[in-house]
């Protein structure tokens, strides 16, 4: 489960997701890394193969900007069960996430 970490006046929600890439070639997958480094709010992304496996704080930046992010480059993810019901769990806890911490900010206000 992840919980919010309060670092000074900012409070950080990292999240970890790994998904299975699919239709990338050894460019494409090199631009993607330094694209998803570049971008607010990512901790770590590393591109391997064809694997995805990035932490992001999901009070800046979200699964769907992600995976827009590597449509863009010309990938998608894998379309097969495992995948599309990890993606769609990812989706739903971050929701609920952003949820929690809009309450938080909504009750120290």
């Amino acid at each position: 489960m992840t919980t919010p970490i309060e670092t000074g006046q900012m409070e950080l929600a990292p999240v970890r997701r790994r998904l299975r890439l699919e239709d990338l070639n050894q460019l494409q997958i090199a631009l993607l890394a330094k694209e998803f480094s570049a971008e607010p709010g990512v901790v770590k992304a590393v591109v391997r193969k064809q694997w995805l496996e990035i932490e992001y704080d999901v009070a800046v930046l979200t699964l769907e900007r992600v995976i827009a992010l590597l449509e863009a480059y010309g990938g998608d993810l894998s379309a097969d069960w495992w995948n599309t019901f990890k993606a769609n769990w990812y989706k739903r806890r971050e929701e609920k996430l952003r949820s929690q911490l809009a309450d938080s900010d909504e009750s120290e206000a």
